[in-house]
């Protein structure tokens, strides 16, 4: 890759995460209503185990750029809502594994299905062959990532 490539990525890339989070994620943090004491970052971090259990703190606060001070004070107050467990790893038992508690579960099941009507919504218009290619896209890129 030269350099007029590498800039044309860094453009591409930033804007995607401002298209993002401006035409999908504000419109689904006003559908999340997950718990009214919930953070935005709490939210995220509900949304990331829901997706992946098991995570370290240290992995967490990569995935979210969240100091680990500041992961800390919101994984403590998670824990006493009720909505994380942190378990010794069973193969390590110097690190902690985070995971949704039964209630932390529920709960984000009931968020996802307002996400889902949420998002229905949002594409409701979207031509069918446009959408079909922009799912395909982001399987292609999210697959991707996962490599790098």
């Amino acid at each position: 890759m030269n350099k007029d490539e590498a800039r044309e990525l860094h453009w591409l890339l930033l804007s995607f995460a401002g298209l993002f989070h401006k035409k999908f994620l504000l419109n689904l943090r006003k559908q999340s209503s997950i718990d009214p004491r919930a953070k935005k970052n709490q939210v995220k971090i509900l949304n990331v185990l829901y997706q992946q259990e098991g995570l370290t703190p240290t992995e967490l606060g990569k995935m979210l750029d969240i100091e680990k001070g500041s992961l800390t004070t919101l994984l403590d107050q998670l824990e006493e809502m009720g909505f994380i467990v942190r378990e010794v790893d069973p193969d390590d038992r110097r690190k902690l594994l985070l995971s949704l508690s039964v209630v932390g579960r529920e709960k984000m099941d009931e968020a996802m299905d307002r996400y889902t009507g949420s998002i229905m919504e949002l594409f409701a218009k979207a031509d069918l062959e446009e959408l079909e290619t922009f799912k395909n896209s982001l399987r292609v890129v999210v697959e991707f990532m996962k490599k790098l």
